[in-house]
C-alpha cells in the first residue's frame, strides 16, 4: 500500500477537504486522521456556539470535551483529586 501524508488545519471539525488526491476516481483508499501531539486543544465552549455544537454528533461532542479535559493539566489534578468515590444524593 502507498502512503501519501498532507499536513492540513481542520477548520470544521464536521466536515474535511481533501483535495488534489493522487488517485484516481473511483479508487478506494484509507484515510487515517493522525492529530499532531503539539496540537492544542481548545475549549469547546469557547470555539462552538450552541447551535453548531448542537448540529455535532454526541460521540463527536463527547470526544471534544475528553480531549479538552485531557489535555488540560488543571482539570486533569482536579479529576485525580476526585478519583476516589463519593455519594450522591438519589434522585
Amino acid at each position: 500500500m502507498l502512503g501519501y501524508r498532507r499536513h492540513v488545519t481542520v477548520q470544521d471539525p464536521q466536515h474535511l477537504v481533501l483535495s488534489d488526491l493522487p488517485v484516481k476516481a473511483g479508487q478506494q483508499v484509507e484515510i487515517l486522521i493522525l492529530v499532531k501531539k503539539d496540537a492544542q486543544t481548545v475549549n469547546p465552549a469557547k470555539v462552538y456556539t450552541d447551535a453548531q455544537w448542537d448540529k455535532f454528533e454526541p460521540d463527536l461532542r463527547s470526544e471534544l470535551e475528553t480531549q479538552y479535559i485531557f489535555n488540560n493539566p488543571i482539570l486533569m489534578k482536579q479529576l485525580q483529586d476526585k478519583s476516589k468515590w463519593f455519594s450522591i444524593p438519589a434522585e
